[in-house]
């Protein structure tokens, strides 16, 4: 359904004002009450790499509580539950929660160790678009309860040596009887240490997959059991500054599916796996514009109250230049992800997907970020570097981006290709 300028204004108000009400109800005093684990990552995570029990059950009831109050599954689809709230809410209400809370909240999601967000679905982890044609046994056995937030996912397309090229895939599915056995690795998956139930993209038929055709690849996306014999999550890796991480492998040996598991079409996965992919994008660029917006506050605030030779920062030029390069950079950023989230609402109507704007926004806007960061950082100078401030942590959040969901350079490659095939409109 299209909402009118007015509706869509009072859906994005009524949203960030419960959304953030719920957080300061139900995340921050549990951030509080965990205050001694939560900065210290040598007692955030047990031997294995994993959170610690009373983290991770904190974590999964606030999810439980999102879900409840209907947070969790906002912009899911409402064939399964969700409300399908528009693109541009989503724009706003990521930008709105980042600009408040700025980095560092592991009860919100928005933390340096890159863990998953226990307040709002997303495709690495509950239900999203991909859910929106599911087969019977699907909609009944698991959407339910990730609806829920009983349980949860993680999106298994990358693998070693198939990052950027889905094209070199060497995970692979071969049907006996009734039932699928997967063998191979997934890498880099966020939140597997943790999921239920991993979404997995596997060549089912190799002479389709060597055609390269997106709509017809030879790639079928699976819902697997993690706890289920023949998967693996054990592997977690440490990443930027970190002692730990969520991502980590999921390996398959022989590891059997029914049919009635499979997620879309047969050997057509890798339409849901892009359309996972475009979803997280605009997410992160979303994101990336709140917690610039949030560094540019600190900075500006900084500015005015520090002295140095008796006058304020904020009358040297080189820091009103930094402050005004930031602002012109997000200002940029945050319409651009505006606009991009407008042609996704608009694609039912106008029938094109906006490729290359969902590329633009999310490589400008998560470069923009780590510059606006980078700039906070030198303005506020030794503190800037102290992680008391979280602008280091911040840093570090937009740095760790520029290669999730995407890198920079295939985001390039991706803008370029639609411009040589005609894609000029802006």
């Amino acid at each position: 359904m299209t909402q009118t300028p007015e509706e869509l204004r009072d859906i994005i108000k009524g949203t960030i004002d419960g959304l953030t009400s719920f957080v300061e109800s139900e995340c921050i005093p549990v951030e509080q009450q965990y205050r001694d684990i939560l900065k210290n990552e040598a007692r955030l995570f047990g031997d294995d790499g994993r959170l610690v029990p009373e983290i991770l059950e904190a974590r999964d009831e606030i999810r439980r509580k999102s879900a409840k109050a209907g947070y969790w599954t906002m912009f899911a689809p409402e064939s399964i539950g969700g409300d399908e709230l528009p693109a541009p809410v989503s724009v706003h209400l990521l930008e709105a929660l980042y600009r408040k809370y700025g980095a560092g909240h592991l009860m919100i999601g928005f933390s340096n160790a890159f863990l998953t967000t226990p307040v709002i679905s997303s495709f690495v982890d509950g239900p999203s678009h991909m859910y929106a044609q599911v087969n019977e046994t699907v909609l009944t056995e698991i959407v339910p309860f990730l609806m829920a937030g009983e349980k949860t996912t993680c999106f298994g397309a990358t693998e070693p040596d198939a990052g950027s090229d889905l094209w070199n895939m060497k995970c692979k599915a071969r049907k006996v009887g009734d039932e699928w056995v997967i063998n191979g690795t997934k890498q880099w998956i966020t939140n597997s240490p943790y999921a239920d139930y991993a979404v997995i993209f596997a060549v089912t038929n190799d002479e389709k997959y060597a055609k390269r055709n997106m709509f017809d690849s030879g790639v079928t996306c699976f819902i697997v059991d993690t706890k289920q014999p023949g998967v693996d999550t054990d592997t977690i890796f440490p990443v930027m500054g970190h002692v730990s991480s969520d991502c980590g492998n999921v390996v398959f040996e022989d590891a059997k599916v029914k049919e009635e598991y499979i997620l879309g079409n047969l050997d057509q996965g890798l339409l849901s796996a892009m359309a996972g992919i475009s979803e997280g994008r605009l997410a992160i660029a979303s994101s990336m514009v709140g917690l610039a917006e949030w560094a540019l506050d600190m900075s500006l605030q900084y500015a005015k109250e520090r002295h140095t030779f008796g006058r304020p920062l904020a009358d040297r030029q080189a820091i009103q230049w930094m402050l005004a390069d930031s602002a012109i950079e997000i200002f940029n950023a945050k319409y651009a992800t505006l606009r991009t989230a407008e042609l996704v609402q608009e694609y039912p109507s106008t029938g094109r997907v906006p490729i290359k704007e969902i590329s633009i926004a999310k490589a400008y806007a998560v470069e923009m970020c780590q510059a606006v960061c980078d700039r906070a950082i030198q303005i506020h100078g030794g503190m800037g570097l102290s992680n008391e401030l979280g602008l280091e942590e911040a840093f570090r959040i937009a740095r760790t981006l520029r290669i999730p969901d995407g890198t920079s350079e295939m985001q390039r490659r991706t803008i370029a290709g639609q411009l040589l095939r005609g894609d000029t409109v802006f």
